[in-house]
């Protein structure tokens, strides 16, 4: 199904991290090539080593210099980045687009921009490179709110969705084995406290034996969470099951009965999208902008980040109160509806007519 017509498609050059990596902003690319007729892309950076990142910054740049004189069709260069290294990269294409008087957007999935900008010792530069687009789009009001804060003009600073795919309901995947299916897919670090979850259940091992059954899924970046759940005796309540995708991703989502993310900071998780289309309420952290979608009581469980005691204490109340599994995750389908594919194409093509008119 296109939702972004040819017509429009070739005029937009799309810029962003290959899509054999592994992540959110590689999420939102994937679904933009499955719903935008003839997706133009060119990948800026692959994970490895330094001159495999370096010879895919330089190709990319070359690839779209060659694009952007011989066409003359594009007039969009439409960047996926965030923050750190992904940011310098973005600054370089930025400034090539605009030398050939193109219309740029960025599109800023970074959770950590924050710590980035407040360590940088270009802060200005910085507000200068976003303010050379024409428009910056990002996740949420909050990280809105943030960007104009820090000087950029609000008049560019489009807020739009993430998207989610519609759920592939399978209810053959969850077995009603009397236990509390609890999901963490994310990648295994402290910034997403995947290690929070397991020291929260590690403390209270055996109020949570024979009742939770805990599926983690991500990329190890910091820390053995195998060794730790070995050494914690944790192997009859988690599971670690690597990165999750596809037909797996699928299969989790229907086995789950609650999902959980943690973490320190946040742009929009996907995977929270995700769980809450699948029906489910969500145990996450007033971080980012989840707060905006996540609302506690309602059709889920904020804690604070870091708060062990806090992550236990909301993983028992489902396990005590069942019946709000099943509300809380009625609650979600509906918050999610305007993340949907229809939805967020509506948007981003209005943003596109405003610029090819």
């Amino acid at each position: 199904m296109n939702l972004i017509s040819r017509n429009i498609s070739k005029r937009i050059l799309f810029l962003g991290v290959s899509k054999h990596t592994k992540g959110g902003m590689t999420a939102v690319l994937v679904s933009y090539d499955k719903y935008i007729d003839c997706m133009r892309f060119i990948p800026t950076w692959r994970l490895g080593n330094k001159l495999v990142k370096s010879w895919y910054a330089l190709q990319a740049l070359v690839r779209t210099a060659l694009l952007l004189t011989f066409d003359k069709r594009l007039k969009i260069v439409h960047i996926h980045g965030a923050a750190n290294a992904s940011f310098e990269r973005c600054k370089m294409f930025i400034s090539l687009a605009k030398r050939f008087k193109k219309k740029v957007i960025l599109h800023e999935h970074a959770a950590d921009f924050v710590e980035y900008y407040n360590q940088s010792n270009a802060k200005d530069e910085i507000t200068r490179d976003i303010n050379l687009c024409d428009c910056l789009i990002v996740l949420s009001q909050s990280w809105k709110k943030y960007f104009a804060s820090i000087g950029v003009d609000e008049d560019k600073i489009n807020v739009l969705n993430n998207i989610v795919s519609p759920p592939d309901l399978q209810p053959v995947y969850h077995t009603e084995d009397g236990k509390l299916h609890l999901l963490y897919m994310g990648e295994i670090s402290k910034r997403k406290g995947g290690f929070d979850l397991l020291r929260a259940i590690a403390e209270h091992r055996e109020q949570f034996d024979g009742k939770l059954l805990v599926r983690m899924g991500g990329n190890e970046v910091d820390g053995d969470i195998k060794a730790y759940i070995r050494e914690h005796h944790l192997e009859s309540i988690v599971s670690y099951e690597g990165w999750i995708a596809g037909q797996k991703k699928i299969e989790c989502l229907n086995w789950e009965d609650v999902y959980i993310l943690p973490s320190y900071n946040e742009g929009l998780p996907i995977a929270i999208l995700e769980a809450m289309a699948y029906h489910h309420p969500v145990i996450s952290t007033p971080v980012g902008g989840i707060p905006e979608i996540l609302k506690d009581g309602y059709n889920g469980t904020l804690v604070q980040p870091g708060d062990t005691e806090g992550i236990a204490n909301a993983i028992q109340h489902y396990i005590v109160n069942r019946e709000t599994i099943k509300s809380e995750g009625e609650q979600s389908f509906k918050v999610v509806q305007s993340f949907f594919p229809e939805s967020v194409f509506t948007s981003l093509k209005k943003i596109y007519n405003g610029f090819l008119e």
